[in-house]
Protein backbone atom coordinates (compact mmCIF):
# COMPACT_ATOMS: atom_id res chain seq x y z
CA UNK A 1 0.00 0.00 0.00
CA UNK A 2 2.74 2.52 1.07
CA UNK A 3 4.27 1.79 -2.42
CA UNK A 4 1.33 2.28 -4.09
CA UNK A 5 0.95 5.54 -2.61
CA UNK A 6 4.45 6.81 -3.68
CA UNK A 7 3.48 5.88 -6.90
CA UNK A 8 0.71 8.07 -7.05
CA UNK A 9 2.15 10.39 -5.47
CA UNK A 10 5.25 10.69 -8.40
CA UNK A 11 2.82 10.74 -10.76
CA UNK A 12 0.63 13.65 -9.70
CA UNK A 13 4.06 15.87 -9.50
CA UNK A 14 5.45 14.47 -12.94
CA UNK A 15 1.85 15.72 -14.11
CA UNK A 16 2.00 19.23 -12.58
CA UNK A 17 5.81 19.86 -13.21
CA UNK A 18 5.16 18.57 -17.24
CA UNK A 19 1.77 21.01 -16.96
CA UNK A 20 3.78 23.51 -15.65
CA UNK A 21 6.05 23.27 -18.72
CA UNK A 22 3.76 23.58 -21.00
CA UNK A 23 2.39 27.01 -20.52
CA UNK A 24 4.21 30.39 -21.07
CA UNK A 25 7.61 31.80 -22.40
CA UNK A 26 10.44 29.11 -21.57
CA UNK A 27 12.23 31.97 -19.43
CA UNK A 28 10.66 34.55 -17.06
CA UNK A 29 13.45 36.93 -17.45
CA UNK A 30 12.52 40.74 -18.08
CA UNK A 31 13.71 43.52 -20.19
CA UNK A 32 14.82 44.16 -23.54
CA UNK A 33 17.61 41.58 -24.99
CA UNK A 34 20.56 43.69 -26.39
CA UNK A 35 20.82 44.61 -30.37
CA UNK A 36 22.80 42.57 -32.97
CA UNK A 37 25.93 45.24 -33.82
CA UNK A 38 28.61 45.66 -36.62
CA UNK A 39 25.71 44.92 -39.21
CA UNK A 40 27.01 44.22 -42.55
CA UNK A 41 24.66 44.07 -46.00
CA UNK A 42 25.53 42.11 -48.87
CA UNK A 43 23.34 42.42 -52.30
CA UNK A 44 22.84 39.06 -53.98
CA UNK A 45 20.57 37.93 -56.48
CA UNK A 46 17.03 38.95 -55.54
CA UNK A 47 18.33 39.99 -52.33
CA UNK A 48 20.31 40.78 -49.29
CA UNK A 49 22.40 38.73 -46.96
CA UNK A 50 23.26 40.08 -43.23
CA UNK A 51 26.02 39.73 -41.36
CA UNK A 52 26.25 40.75 -37.80
CA UNK A 53 27.78 40.18 -34.17
CA UNK A 54 25.41 38.86 -31.64
CA UNK A 55 24.86 40.25 -28.44
CA UNK A 56 26.65 39.05 -25.35
CA UNK A 57 23.27 37.89 -23.90
CA UNK A 58 22.94 33.94 -22.82
CA UNK A 59 19.18 34.73 -23.26
CA UNK A 60 18.94 35.42 -26.73
CA UNK A 61 17.38 32.58 -28.77
CA UNK A 62 17.49 34.04 -32.37
CA UNK A 63 17.35 36.96 -34.70
CA UNK A 64 14.68 37.86 -37.02
CA UNK A 65 14.09 40.39 -39.90
CA UNK A 66 11.31 42.21 -40.79
CA UNK A 67 10.89 43.50 -44.07
CA UNK A 68 8.05 44.38 -46.73
CA UNK A 69 8.18 41.27 -49.31
CA UNK A 70 8.25 42.34 -53.08
CA UNK A 71 4.42 42.11 -52.54
CA UNK A 72 4.02 44.61 -50.26
CA UNK A 73 3.35 42.38 -47.43
CA UNK A 74 4.98 42.40 -44.38
CA UNK A 75 7.49 39.33 -43.73
CA UNK A 76 9.91 37.63 -41.47
CA UNK A 77 13.11 35.59 -41.60
CA UNK A 78 14.69 34.16 -38.31
CA UNK A 79 18.36 32.51 -37.63
CA UNK A 80 19.13 31.05 -34.15
CA UNK A 81 21.89 32.23 -32.33
CA UNK A 82 24.44 29.37 -33.96
CA UNK A 83 24.27 31.59 -37.04
CA UNK A 84 25.48 35.28 -37.68
CA UNK A 85 23.91 35.27 -41.22
CA UNK A 86 20.56 36.10 -42.73
CA UNK A 87 19.36 36.17 -46.02
CA UNK A 88 16.12 37.72 -47.20
CA UNK A 89 15.36 36.41 -50.78
CA UNK A 90 12.50 36.58 -53.69
CA UNK A 91 12.82 40.45 -54.78
CA UNK A 92 12.03 40.92 -58.34
CA UNK A 93 13.02 44.69 -58.59
CA UNK A 94 16.58 46.14 -58.18
CA UNK A 95 15.12 48.78 -55.46
CA UNK A 96 16.30 49.55 -52.04
CA UNK A 97 14.61 47.76 -48.94
CA UNK A 98 14.26 48.35 -45.58
CA UNK A 99 14.94 45.70 -42.87
CA UNK A 100 14.73 45.81 -39.01
CA UNK A 101 16.97 43.79 -37.03
CA UNK A 102 15.73 42.26 -33.85
CA UNK A 103 17.13 40.18 -31.32
CA UNK A 104 14.71 37.49 -29.52
CA UNK A 105 15.46 36.13 -26.00
CA UNK A 106 13.85 33.49 -24.82
CA UNK A 107 10.37 35.14 -23.42
CA UNK A 108 10.19 35.80 -27.12
CA UNK A 109 10.81 39.81 -25.98
CA UNK A 110 12.43 41.47 -28.94
CA UNK A 111 15.40 44.14 -28.67
CA UNK A 112 15.62 47.23 -30.11
CA UNK A 113 15.54 47.33 -33.79
CA UNK A 114 18.36 47.96 -35.90
CA UNK A 115 17.23 49.39 -38.86
CA UNK A 116 19.11 48.95 -42.27
CA UNK A 117 19.01 48.81 -45.87
CA UNK A 118 20.24 47.55 -49.26
CA UNK A 119 19.63 47.14 -52.82
CA UNK A 120 19.40 43.64 -53.68
CA UNK A 121 21.23 42.53 -57.05
CA UNK A 122 19.23 41.29 -60.42
CA UNK A 123 16.60 38.77 -59.76
CA UNK A 124 17.63 35.03 -60.71
CA UNK A 125 14.11 35.53 -62.91
CA UNK A 126 15.35 38.26 -64.64
CA UNK A 127 18.99 36.53 -65.01
CA UNK A 128 17.14 33.60 -67.09
CA UNK A 129 15.10 35.51 -68.58
CA UNK A 130 17.95 37.61 -70.29
CA UNK A 131 19.45 34.15 -71.99
CA UNK A 132 16.33 32.59 -72.96
CA UNK A 133 16.14 31.19 -76.09
CA UNK A 134 12.71 29.92 -78.18
CA UNK A 135 14.07 28.30 -81.46
CA UNK A 136 12.62 26.25 -84.21
CA UNK A 137 12.42 22.48 -83.81
CA UNK A 138 11.08 19.46 -85.02
CA UNK A 139 7.38 19.25 -84.99
CA UNK A 140 7.41 22.53 -83.03
CA UNK A 141 9.58 24.82 -80.95
CA UNK A 142 12.32 24.17 -78.39
CA UNK A 143 12.77 26.50 -75.07
CA UNK A 144 16.44 26.53 -74.29
CA UNK A 145 17.60 28.71 -70.71
CA UNK A 146 20.46 28.60 -68.59
CA UNK A 147 20.02 28.84 -64.82
CA UNK A 148 23.54 29.64 -63.31
CA UNK A 149 21.91 29.51 -59.50
CA UNK A 150 20.36 26.87 -59.60
CA UNK A 151 17.43 28.77 -58.69
CA UNK A 152 14.23 26.63 -58.18
CA UNK A 153 11.78 27.99 -61.15
CA UNK A 154 8.42 27.11 -63.10
CA UNK A 155 9.18 27.46 -67.10
CA UNK A 156 5.11 27.89 -68.22
CA UNK A 157 5.24 27.42 -71.97
CA UNK A 158 2.58 28.72 -74.29
CA UNK A 159 1.23 27.49 -77.65
CA UNK A 160 -1.52 28.80 -79.44
CA UNK A 161 -4.94 26.45 -79.55
CA UNK A 162 -7.28 25.83 -82.10
CA UNK A 163 -8.51 29.54 -82.23
CA UNK A 164 -5.36 30.73 -82.39
CA UNK A 165 -4.90 32.11 -78.86
CA UNK A 166 -2.38 31.25 -77.09
CA UNK A 167 -2.71 29.01 -73.55
CA UNK A 168 -0.77 27.12 -71.13
CA UNK A 169 0.10 23.68 -72.78
CA UNK A 170 2.89 22.62 -70.64
CA UNK A 171 4.82 23.77 -67.44
CA UNK A 172 8.91 22.39 -66.24
CA UNK A 173 9.41 22.35 -62.60
CA UNK A 174 13.58 22.70 -62.70
CA UNK A 175 16.63 24.18 -60.97
CA UNK A 176 19.07 22.44 -63.04
CA UNK A 177 22.00 24.99 -64.31
CA UNK A 178 21.15 23.79 -68.32
CA UNK A 179 18.15 22.61 -69.35
CA UNK A 180 15.78 22.75 -72.50
CA UNK A 181 12.03 21.16 -73.35
CA UNK A 182 10.18 21.19 -76.92
CA UNK A 183 6.79 21.49 -77.87
CA UNK A 184 5.84 18.70 -80.47
CA UNK A 185 3.36 18.50 -82.92
CA UNK A 186 2.13 21.24 -84.58
CA UNK A 187 2.14 21.33 -88.59
CA UNK A 188 5.08 23.31 -90.47
CA UNK A 189 3.07 26.86 -90.64
CA UNK A 190 3.90 30.36 -88.91
CA UNK A 191 3.17 29.76 -85.42
CA UNK A 192 3.58 31.68 -82.05
CA UNK A 193 5.25 30.06 -78.78
CA UNK A 194 6.02 31.77 -75.84
CA UNK A 195 7.05 31.05 -71.80
CA UNK A 196 7.09 32.82 -68.87
CA UNK A 197 9.37 32.01 -65.82
CA UNK A 198 8.19 31.91 -62.12
CA UNK A 199 10.05 31.64 -59.11
CA UNK A 200 8.72 30.25 -55.57
CA UNK A 201 8.05 33.77 -54.46
CA UNK A 202 5.40 34.20 -57.41
CA UNK A 203 7.94 36.40 -59.08
CA UNK A 204 7.29 36.41 -63.00
CA UNK A 205 9.18 37.13 -65.42
CA UNK A 206 7.97 39.53 -69.16
CA UNK A 207 6.42 37.10 -71.85
CA UNK A 208 9.21 35.85 -73.77
CA UNK A 209 8.80 34.80 -77.45
CA UNK A 210 11.09 33.65 -80.46
CA UNK A 211 13.75 36.58 -81.42
CA UNK A 212 12.19 37.06 -85.22
CA UNK A 213 10.73 39.62 -86.12
CA UNK A 214 6.93 38.81 -85.94
CA UNK A 215 7.67 36.47 -83.28
CA UNK A 216 6.75 33.64 -85.25
CA UNK A 217 8.36 30.33 -85.68
CA UNK A 218 7.57 27.81 -88.74
CA UNK A 219 8.24 23.68 -86.99
CA UNK A 220 10.14 21.47 -89.20
CA UNK A 221 8.16 18.78 -90.64
CA UNK A 222 8.61 15.51 -88.88
CA UNK A 223 5.90 12.41 -88.54
CA UNK A 224 5.95 9.28 -86.51
CA UNK A 225 7.54 6.41 -87.91
CA UNK A 226 4.79 3.48 -87.97
CA UNK A 227 6.15 0.52 -85.94
CA UNK A 228 3.74 -2.02 -87.36
CA UNK A 229 6.09 -2.18 -90.21
CA UNK A 230 9.65 -3.17 -88.69
CA UNK A 231 11.25 -6.10 -89.16
CA UNK A 232 12.97 -7.90 -87.51
CA UNK A 233 16.96 -8.02 -88.13
CA UNK A 234 19.64 -10.28 -86.74
CA UNK A 235 23.41 -9.72 -87.42
CA UNK A 236 26.53 -12.08 -86.61
CA UNK A 237 27.68 -10.03 -83.91
CA UNK A 238 23.88 -8.57 -82.80
CA UNK A 239 23.11 -9.58 -78.89
CA UNK A 240 19.80 -11.79 -77.83
CA UNK A 241 16.87 -9.00 -76.71
CA UNK A 242 14.55 -12.00 -75.86
CA UNK A 243 16.37 -13.53 -73.05
CA UNK A 244 14.60 -14.19 -69.55
CA UNK A 245 11.09 -12.02 -69.80
CA UNK A 246 12.15 -10.04 -72.54
CA UNK A 247 10.70 -9.68 -76.22
CA UNK A 248 12.26 -8.19 -78.97
CA UNK A 249 8.63 -6.46 -80.30
CA UNK A 250 8.45 -5.30 -76.59
CA UNK A 251 10.25 -2.31 -77.61
CA UNK A 252 8.02 -1.42 -80.37
CA UNK A 253 4.70 -2.14 -79.13
CA UNK A 254 3.75 1.33 -77.21
CA UNK A 255 3.47 -0.54 -74.35
CA UNK A 256 5.92 0.56 -70.55
CA UNK A 257 4.96 -2.86 -69.52
CA UNK A 258 6.63 -4.95 -71.84
CA UNK A 259 10.88 -4.68 -72.38
CA UNK A 260 13.46 -6.06 -74.14
CA UNK A 261 16.05 -7.66 -72.33
CA UNK A 262 20.04 -9.66 -72.77
CA UNK A 263 21.11 -12.74 -71.53
CA UNK A 264 24.37 -10.81 -70.38
CA UNK A 265 27.07 -12.94 -71.23
CA UNK A 266 28.76 -11.41 -74.31
CA UNK A 267 30.79 -8.72 -74.48
CA UNK A 268 29.92 -5.43 -75.19
CA UNK A 269 28.97 -3.60 -76.95
CA UNK A 270 25.33 -4.71 -77.04
CA UNK A 271 23.47 -4.29 -80.30
CA UNK A 272 20.06 -4.83 -81.62
CA UNK A 273 19.00 -4.10 -85.38
CA UNK A 274 15.60 -3.24 -86.91
CA UNK A 275 14.22 -2.35 -90.21
CA UNK A 276 12.14 0.65 -90.32
CA UNK A 277 10.09 -0.31 -92.99
CA UNK A 278 10.79 3.11 -94.88
CA UNK A 279 13.66 4.85 -95.77
CA UNK A 280 14.14 8.54 -93.73
CA UNK A 281 16.07 11.15 -92.59
CA UNK A 282 15.42 10.87 -88.70
CA UNK A 283 14.79 13.73 -86.69
CA UNK A 284 15.01 12.35 -83.34
CA UNK A 285 14.17 8.85 -81.02
CA UNK A 286 12.85 8.32 -77.81
CA UNK A 287 13.86 6.02 -75.35
CA UNK A 288 12.20 4.97 -72.27
CA UNK A 289 13.43 3.29 -69.88
CA UNK A 290 12.20 -0.26 -68.29
CA UNK A 291 9.62 0.62 -64.88
CA UNK A 292 8.90 -2.33 -62.80
CA UNK A 293 5.75 -3.34 -61.15
CA UNK A 294 5.26 -0.06 -58.88
CA UNK A 295 6.79 2.06 -61.49
CA UNK A 296 10.14 3.71 -59.92
CA UNK A 297 11.99 0.56 -58.99
CA UNK A 298 13.77 0.14 -62.14
CA UNK A 299 14.75 4.18 -62.87
CA UNK A 300 18.05 4.78 -63.71
CA UNK A 301 19.46 1.29 -62.45
CA UNK A 302 18.84 -2.32 -62.97
CA UNK A 303 19.92 -2.84 -66.65
CA UNK A 304 18.74 0.74 -67.98
CA UNK A 305 20.82 1.99 -71.06
CA UNK A 306 23.32 4.56 -69.62
CA UNK A 307 25.45 5.27 -72.82
CA UNK A 308 25.09 4.00 -76.03
CA UNK A 309 25.32 4.96 -79.75
CA UNK A 310 22.58 4.61 -83.07
CA UNK A 311 24.02 3.65 -86.48
CA UNK A 312 21.98 3.64 -89.74
CA UNK A 313 22.46 2.33 -93.07
CA UNK A 314 19.89 3.20 -96.36
CA UNK A 315 21.07 -0.42 -97.28
CA UNK A 316 22.00 -3.59 -95.12
CA UNK A 317 25.71 -3.23 -95.76
CA UNK A 318 26.17 -7.53 -94.64
CA UNK A 319 25.12 -10.52 -92.20
CA UNK A 320 28.31 -9.72 -90.17
CA UNK A 321 26.94 -6.80 -88.67
CA UNK A 322 31.14 -4.95 -88.67
CA UNK A 323 30.04 -1.20 -87.65
CA UNK A 324 32.58 -0.13 -89.47
CA UNK A 325 30.24 -0.72 -92.62
CA UNK A 326 27.59 1.13 -90.81
CA UNK A 327 27.13 4.74 -90.52
CA UNK A 328 27.27 6.62 -86.66
CA UNK A 329 24.13 8.72 -86.56
CA UNK A 330 25.75 10.08 -82.89
CA UNK A 331 26.38 9.00 -79.50
CA UNK A 332 23.46 9.28 -76.86
CA UNK A 333 23.93 9.05 -72.78
CA UNK A 334 20.88 9.10 -70.56
CA UNK A 335 20.41 11.47 -68.16
CA UNK A 336 19.55 12.08 -64.85
CA UNK A 337 18.75 15.71 -63.96
CA UNK A 338 19.46 16.10 -60.57
CA UNK A 339 22.18 13.78 -60.55
CA UNK A 340 21.71 12.06 -57.63
CA UNK A 341 23.37 8.85 -56.39
CA UNK A 342 20.97 5.23 -57.76
CA UNK A 343 18.16 4.91 -55.37
CA UNK A 344 17.35 8.90 -55.18
CA UNK A 345 15.38 10.62 -57.15
CA UNK A 346 13.45 13.95 -57.41
CA UNK A 347 10.15 14.70 -58.68
CA UNK A 348 12.52 16.45 -62.09
CA UNK A 349 14.12 12.81 -62.22
CA UNK A 350 10.79 11.42 -62.09
CA UNK A 351 9.31 13.42 -64.44
CA UNK A 352 12.03 12.83 -66.91
CA UNK A 353 12.20 9.12 -66.34
CA UNK A 354 8.68 9.35 -67.85
CA UNK A 355 9.28 11.11 -70.47
CA UNK A 356 12.47 9.52 -71.87
CA UNK A 357 15.78 10.10 -72.88
CA UNK A 358 14.95 12.05 -76.30
CA UNK A 359 17.93 12.72 -79.12
CA UNK A 360 17.86 14.93 -81.92
CA UNK A 361 19.25 14.34 -85.34
CA UNK A 362 21.05 17.23 -87.43
CA UNK A 363 21.15 17.05 -91.14
CA UNK A 364 20.42 13.32 -90.88
CA UNK A 365 21.41 11.29 -93.70
CA UNK A 366 18.73 8.67 -95.70
CA UNK A 367 18.60 5.56 -94.08
CA UNK A 368 16.41 2.44 -93.44
CA UNK A 369 17.95 -0.21 -91.20
CA UNK A 370 18.80 1.07 -87.50
CA UNK A 371 21.18 -0.16 -84.96
CA UNK A 372 21.37 0.36 -81.21
CA UNK A 373 24.81 -0.18 -79.48
CA UNK A 374 24.82 -0.45 -76.08
CA UNK A 375 27.99 0.54 -73.92
CA UNK A 376 27.11 1.15 -69.97
CA UNK A 377 24.64 0.40 -68.09
CA UNK A 378 23.49 2.52 -65.56
CA UNK A 379 23.97 0.20 -62.28
CA UNK A 380 26.59 -1.56 -64.45
CA UNK A 381 24.99 -4.84 -64.99
CA UNK A 382 25.88 -7.15 -67.28
CA UNK A 383 22.61 -7.33 -68.99
CA UNK A 384 20.42 -4.36 -70.75
CA UNK A 385 16.52 -4.51 -70.34
CA UNK A 386 14.50 -1.13 -70.97
CA UNK A 387 11.09 -0.68 -72.66
CA UNK A 388 10.43 1.54 -75.46
CA UNK A 389 12.02 2.96 -78.71
CA UNK A 390 10.21 5.76 -81.07
CA UNK A 391 10.78 6.95 -84.15
CA UNK A 392 10.13 10.35 -86.01
CA UNK A 393 11.59 12.09 -88.93
CA UNK A 394 11.01 13.05 -92.88
CA UNK A 395 10.08 9.61 -94.32
CA UNK A 396 11.62 9.72 -98.52
CA UNK A 397 9.04 9.19 -100.74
Amino acid sequence: MKYFKLIIALTLFVFVACSEFEHGPTDSSSGNPAKVENVVITPINGGLEITYDLPKDKNVLYVKAVYMNSKGVESEVKTSVFNNKIQILGFKDVAEVSVKLYSVNRAETNSEAVVVSGTPLISPVDMIQQNFEITTDFGGAKFKWNNALKTPIAIQLFAPNEKGKLELVNTQYTEQIASSFSLRGYPSVPTKFAAVIRDRYDNFSDTIYAGTADKMLVPLHEERLDKTIFKKVVLQNDDNWDAWEGDYWGLFDDKNGTIVHTQGNIPRPSILTVDLGVVVNLSRINVLQRADGLGLGFAYTHGNPKKYAVYGSKELPGPDGNLANWIKLRDCESIKPSGLPIGQKTDEDVAHFWAGDEYTFENAPEIRYFRFVVYDTWDGAGYISFSELTFWGNIVK
